[in-house]
């Protein structure tokens, strides 16, 4: 699709197309299968630099798509003067022990930062009406867009991934939050399980100490928001960071609770020790298309998270 024909309804026309193609009946005149189900629960847009391995980015999406089926909008930004381009396709699969495909739609834009203001203008019409629109940031170049606001207007819920370089950091987030956005961050959701399983060791508990020790010079994202979480549920308890002095990008490596207990994160688990007694707790691995699923299950504000940050910023 050229540049001057990316217009809103000739894209949204394209899709109709498709859609009739997957109706269509086979040459004998029968239907090319047992049936085609158009399935949408939102409207997902993505933005991410266009140097982002194509492959695996699709299908993280595709995966995605079967927990949450959606209109998916993938904006890839790339460095250069006045391109804009776009295609949309259709994305199908046959659930276990079904007969029918299920297909969602996906438009894919392709842009130069200076044609930002565009893509807004042709992003926004595309959401599909009355169902919750939903926005992972992702690319590097946006956060330094000068056309940003416009784009953050076009989400219901913005999504980020604070441990990434160059991603949005607690200020912007938190300037998210004032102008009404519900806003989500993977580095938060990335400690979900640390932060159940301290819930159940501190249950009944007031420590008068709790240290969070991290790899590396500084703390990173996920150490903060553990402290935060922490300081702001046990308002009574002394919660500090500490530098493990190990090598490393600032995850938190081990919380110590006073005298009580000890808890060493590992890859994989944690292992709790209380006196000398010892145990091993499982998680699972989290890939960013399982911290996804989880930020788009959340399309309401999530008090705890919320509290988090707005003690990281205050």
């Amino acid at each position: 699709m050229g540049t001057a024909a990316i217009k809103p309804d000739k894209i949204l026309k394209q899709l109709e197309d498709i859609w009739v193609s997957l109706a269509n009946p086979g040459e004998d005149g029968k239907p090319s299968g047992d049936g085609v189900l158009r399935a949408c629960s939102m409207t997902l847009m993505s933005f991410v630099d266009d140097e982002e391995d194509s492959l695996a980015l699709g299908e993280t999406l595709s995966s995605m798509m079967r927990e949450h089926p959606s209109r998916m909008v993938v904006v890839r930004l790339r460095e250069g003067d006045d391109f804009l381009d776009a295609r949309v396709f259709a994305q199908c699969w046959m659930p276990f022990g079904h007969r029918s495909q299920i297909c969602c739609e996906q438009i894919e834009i392709t842009a130069t930062m200076d044609r930002l203001p565009d893509v807004a203008a042709i992003v926004g019409p595309l959401a599909v009406p009355d169902l919750p629109r939903l926005m992972f940031l992702r690319s590097a170049r946006i956060v330094r867009a000068g056309a940003l606001r416009k784009i953050l207007r076009l989400g219901d819920k913005i999504i980020v991934d604070s441990s990434l370089p160059g991603a949005p950091g607690f200020g912007e987030l938190g300037g998210l939050l004032e102008s009404g956005h519900v806003t989500g961050d993977l580095a938060w959701t990335r400690i979900t399980e640390i932060r159940s399983l301290l819930a159940q060791l501190l249950e009944g508990r007031r420590p008068e100490s709790i240290s969070i020790e991290y790899s590396g010079r500084e703390a990173g994202p996920e150490a903060r928001y553990l402290e935060a979480w922490l300081a702001s549920s046990l308002p009574e308890s002394r919660v500090g960071l500490k530098s493990g002095g190990s090598a490393g990008p600032g995850k938190p490596t081990a919380v110590r609770v006073g005298t009580e207990f000890h808890v060493t994160l590992c890859d994989g688990g944690a292992e709790v020790m209380i006196g000398d007694l010892g145990q091993r707790a499982s998680f699972s691995h989290s890939s960013t298309e399982d911290l996804l699923n989880a930020e788009l299950g959340i399309v309401i504000h999530d008090p705890v998270f919320e509290r988090a940050l707005n003690r990281i910023t205050a």
